[in-house]
């Protein structure tokens, strides 16, 4: 339910999750999600209207602590009654920012589009794309299709989009996508440029992608080359993230880019992290990374590199001074 990053005491809670649905009409090679039924943060499996009202007014107080609540699923947008628990959060939640982790599929209809962008300005849309071509993206989802849809309700969105909406990209990285990151970045400039951001994000090994294995396995060392290849465009966009990466997996021009975002429960140092310069500013390493990928992967980064520190924790690195 929490996601409280590497949270040390004065860090505010980020993000409170709200699992709207645990369906979904992409079937994701490296989903995070097992196999439903999946019960909600209560233990609970059920996920109809009342219920889910009586899982937010349960959790109110914690809730209430949070700068935002991310609505996940599944794909939450299929929830029979989406639109009501978005009205429900929007009246009721003021003081947090909605987020709404999708697919974006349904937003191919002018419609709904209408419809959930007029519930509220306090809202952010971030939609998956896979990669840049129908061949990568529908290769992931394995739903014929399902990159042509992504892209039009991307256009939708961000044609009718209201002051104080945002609407951003998320793109995971897998033995299927990561040698096309550049290419999906180049794809986001020409045809989305007014984008708000764009999340770069190492799989999880997780779910589906533990029982995917063998088709979406990658290691750092395979991704940096590519990741090191965006770095001259990257000022192109609003703004740009990249999750899950440890600082020594990618070059330092990378570093302002890089967020800490994973729970703490979730990441693990090995050794050579400890003669790091800059372990007190590394996310660390996902657990699932090591458990199914490799523990020596790791070069402790002894270099004196120029800073410039943010206040923010969770990005920890504002600029790197040549």
């Amino acid at each position: 339910m929490l996601d409280k990053a590497r949270l040390s005491p004065e860090v505010k809670i980020m993000t409170i999750d709200l699992c709207v649905w645990d369906r979904c009409n992409n079937s994701c090679l490296m989903c995070t999600n097992p196999d439903r039924p999946w019960p909600a943060w209560d233990g609970d499996f059920e996920y109809d209207f009342t219920t889910i009202i009586k899982r937010l007014e349960k959790h109110k107080e914690k809730i209430n602590e949070a700068e935002s609540i991310y609505l996940t699923g599944g794909e939450p947008t299929l929830h029979p009654q989406f639109l009501d628990i978005l009205k429900y959060l929007a009246k009721n939640f003021p003081g947090q920012r909605l987020k709404l982790l999708t697919n974006g599929r349904r937003f191919i209809y002018q419609d709904f589009v209408d419809k959930v962008l007029s519930v509220t300005n306090n809202l952010e849309i971030d939609m998956s794309l896979c990669g840049p071509t129908s061949e990568v993206h529908d290769g992931v989802t394995q739903v014929k299709g399902s990159f042509e849809q992504a892209i039009k309700g991307l256009k939708n969105l961000l044609k009718n989009k209201k002051r104080g909406q945002a609407i951003g990209i998320r793109t995971v990285l897998s033995q299927i996508t990561y040698r096309h990151i550049p290419e999906t970045l180049r794809l986001l400039q020409k045809e989305a440029p007014s984008l708000d951001r764009v999340i770069v994000i190492f799989m999880e090994f997780e779910a589906q992608a533990i029982k995917n294995i063998d088709l979406v396995k990658i290691n750092y060392a395979q991704v940096r080359p590519y990741i090191n290849q965006t770095a001259p465009a990257l000022n192109r966009f609003k703004e740009i993230r990249f999750y899950h990466f440890p600082l020594c997996a990618v070059d330092k021009e990378i570093w302002p880019y890089v967020w800490r975002t994973l729970p703490a429960k979730e990441v693990d140092f090995v050794d050579a992290c400890g003669k790091c310069n800059y372990k007190n500013l590394c996310l660390g390493i996902h657990k699932g990374y090591l458990e199914n990928v490799s523990k020596e992967d790791f070069i402790p980064i002894r270099e004196k590199i120029k800073m410039e520190l943010s206040a923010d924790f969770y990005r920890p690195v504002n600029k790197i001074i040549i």
